[in-house]
């Protein structure tokens, strides 16, 4: 028995198909095509709805880094109530953190050139 010819074997499954719907299919792609080319594999169609959302998440990513977009995902998303409730106190919690560090910026800085200046191993300690 000869070996099954792949081509024809597709035309026979796509008319059988056509008989059984009354409408054209689009054929199914080669695995061995698809293994070889990952990124060639074309997209299903997408509603408006769902590009929306896309270039909507896209943008949210360009603007807020992809740390923030985590943290609101997070917050908005969550599957119990008590991790929402958990994630917005974190929230507020960093904010705090934040702040205070941003405050104290100053004073460390000049708590940290004052040390280096004074500092026996400094050329220009004047030791």
């Amino acid at each position: 028995m000869p070996a099954p010819n792949p081509k024809a074997v597709r035309q026979r499954t796509i008319a059988a198909t056509r008989q059984r719907t009354g409408r054209p299919t689009t054929p199914s792609l080669d695995p061995v095509f698809v293994a070889l080319n990952p990124g060639a594999v074309p997209a299903r169609p997408r509603s408006p709805a769902e590009l929306h959302e896309w270039v909507r998440r896209e943008e949210q990513y360009a603007t807020l880094g992809a740390n923030v977009v985590v943290e609101l995902y997070s917050e908005s998303h969550a599957r119990q109530p008590t991790t929402r409730a958990w994630a917005i106190i974190r929230r507020v919690d960093r904010s705090h953190r934040l702040a205070d560090q941003r405050t104290s910026r100053s004073e460390r800085r000049h708590t940290d050139r004052a040390d280096r200046t004074t500092h026996p191993s400094n050329p220009r300690s004047g030791s």
